[in-house]
């Protein structure tokens, strides 16, 4: 039912939609869940052609995935190196009927993206550095991680071809290559639309 006034944009509250969660995992909601009105709008600007599929990138419990599956026609899959997320998403999905997603439970850096569209980017190392951001004391914890996630994600989104988008949400803008354009910005600055830019004239020789 959630899913289905998603599609017909019957105004939804973030309280409501977390409903579909148990209540343990409820709690994580106000720092480390999309609100729905941000999914919708992050699904907005990444969805640019049809039968794109879009990559998010630690992808937590899903809502994500789940608000933005459900608002657009592109495929969202969602990948996580928490195993019990994962297994939690997968069950949602068919629960609620959750339509155009997917859960992939592996490491991000196993991950190959050229394989996607368009890339969402909900900040998902914060946790490695900044210990107040811990979901869970499944995983170890530590700053090279941090390091090194983001140091992997700069280089693949610099490998990709010209247009493609990344949507962020509470990330760091220097973990964004400077061959891509801040298209807009929305929600106080927090979500912001990149574009990977075409190479100068001067670098095709």
């Amino acid at each position: 039912m959630i899913a289905e006034y998603i599609r017909l944009n019957i105004p939804v509250k973030d309280e409501e939609f977390d409903m579909i969660y148990p209540d343990g995992m409820r709690k994580l909601s106000r720092r480390h869940f999309t609100e729905v009105d941000v999914a919708i709008q992050a699904a907005q600007l990444l969805v640019t052609k049809p039968k794109q599929k879009i990559l998010d990138i630690g992808s937590g419990l899903g809502k994500f995935c789940f608000v933005a599956g459900s608002s657009t026609e592109a495929s969202y899959i969602g990948v996580d190196y928490r195993k019990h997320f994962v297994e939690l998403c997968r069950q949602l999905a068919v629960k609620h009927r959750f339509r155009n997603v997917s859960f992939i439970h592996d490491d991000v850096i196993n991950v190959d993206f050229t394989q996607y569209d368009a890339f969402y980017f909900f900040n998902s190392f914060l946790e490695h550095w900044d210990r107040s951001a811990e979901l869970d004391d499944t995983i170890d914890l530590d700053y090279d991680n941090y390091i090194r996630y983001s140091g992997f994600l700069k280089d693949q989104f610099e490998k990709l071809p010209e247009t493609t988008r990344i949507v962020t949400y509470h990330a760091e803008v220097n973990q964004i290559p400077a061959s891509y354009r801040l298209v807009s910005i929305h929600f106080g600055g927090l979500l912001k639309c990149w574009e990977k830019m075409p190479k100068p004239i001067s670098e095709l020789h």
